[in-house]
């Protein structure tokens, strides 16, 4: 190519999707102090971000739970060729331009080469494009000046969602051609799909970890749940047929760890799908990633889960033998009287029992009698002999 050197416009930065997706994480996060079992997740994002991914010209469907290869797929192209974008609807591309950059020397922060719609016809680095108005933009390729690299990046900007206000489109739609392939077709087309990131229960669009983890147990059963009112199903997603699910491991910063996510089996029924936590699974912070393929791409939610490992089961004690306890009988001079009113009777004597207050001899601890007071009782004849 040419060896003109223009600035190239800033581009957005673009979400990290490594493994499995869940870099949107931020700030710190509080621990709950105790986790729960049978949780039950909804997936109600708040809000949801569109990525645009050119789809194979092979036909090769895109991997949610791994989307970034999407992001890296040249798309074979012929100098003085033509490329025809195709926009889905859920996009407004009436306003788009195209721009068309080439990197000569390697420096990722600058093109080498670079060719725009927003330029006058007459500039020779005017890129010529026609906008049906119908989500097709045809792109009149350049032609080869034999000088530089065969690889170039289109970015498509402006383009705004149109499903509503939970969506915001990640600008701009970017394509990664390859000019150096012969066989390309001289008119060739390129699908665009979707890739719509969300996080619960936060907003995933104010790009910060959400502080509000989810706490479960090792070994539990975790339900996901695809609301009625889910923003989701604008997306054409009305049950969970396909569901992907997997668990990585995060760090301190709540970003996925070097160890490899770990994927789970999930049973989905209608718009629930249900999967169980590992057992075997250690304390600590996962990204919970649930993928699923659509009809114009995937959708990715993450959750961060706090988990708590499984308690060990409690140890009970074997039952103490049963005791019986020592009565130690107090022998007691039946022929004694006393003057106070008070007497001393052995456990289990009959009589009539008053409590005398402030007697505290009457309470004799740790003995096997009993000292009451008892009313003292008269003689059956007045005056008679004691005795009997």
């Amino acid at each position: 190519m040419s060896s003109t050197t223009t600035s190239r416009r800033p581009r957005v930065h673009r979400l990290g999707l490594a493994g499995i997706g869940t870099a949107v994480l931020l700030v710190g996060i509080a621990t709950p102090a105790s986790a729960a079992t049978d949780v039950v997740i909804p997936l109600e994002p708040a809000g949801v971000l569109l990525e645009a991914l050119p789809l194979d010209p092979a036909g090769d469907p895109m991997d949610p739970m791994d989307p970034t290869p999407s992001l890296l797929i040249p798309v074979p192209v012929q100098y003085n060729g033509t490329l025809a974008v195709e926009i889905p609807a859920w996009l407004d591309s009436s306003a788009v331009d195209a721009e068309l950059s080439f990197d000569d020397d390697g420096d990722p922060n600058t093109a080498d080469v670079t060719y725009t719609s927003e330029l006058p016809p007459a500039d020779p680095f005017h890129l010529a494009i026609v906008n049906d108005g119908a989500g097709t933009i045809e792109i009149a390729l350049p032609a080869d000046d034999n000088a530089g690299v065969d690889e170039a990046t289109l970015l498509l900007e402006p383009l705004t969602a149109t499903l509503g206000e939970a969506f915001t489109f990640v600008e701009p739609a970017t394509y990664f051609l390859d000019f150096g392939d012969a066989a390309a077709p001289a008119a060739q087309t390129v699908g665009t799909g979707l890739l719509a990131i969300s996080q619960v229960p936060c907003d995933v669009r104010l790009g910060d970890r959400c502080p509000f983890p989810t706490p479960v147990t090792a070994g539990s059963t975790l339900t996901l749940d695809l609301t009625a009112d889910s923003v989701l199903r604008d997306l054409g997603i009305t049950d969970l047929t396909g569901v992907l699910v997997a668990l990585q491991a995060l760090d301190a910063d709540g970003l996925p760890s070097s160890a490899a996510p770990v994927e789970l089996e999930a049973q989905a029924t209608g718009s629930t799908a249900t999967f169980v936590v590992p057992a075997d699974l250690a304390a600590g912070s996962y990204g919970l990633v649930v993928a699923q393929p659509t009809a114009a791409g995937g959708s990715v939610v993450s959750v961060e889960l706090a988990v708590v490992a499984e308690p060990e089961p409690a140890v009970v004690p074997p039952a103490a033998e049963p005791t019986t306890p020592t009565t130690t009988t107090t022998t007691v001079n039946a022929g004694l009287r006393s003057n106070t009113g008070v007497e001393a009777v052995e456990t289990g004597s009959t009589g009539t029992v008053a409590v005398v207050a402030g007697a505290g001899l009457l309470l004799a601890a740790g003995v096997g009698g009993v000292a009451v007071a008892r009313t003292r009782r008269r003689p059956a004849v007045e005056g008679g002999t004691c005795g009997a």
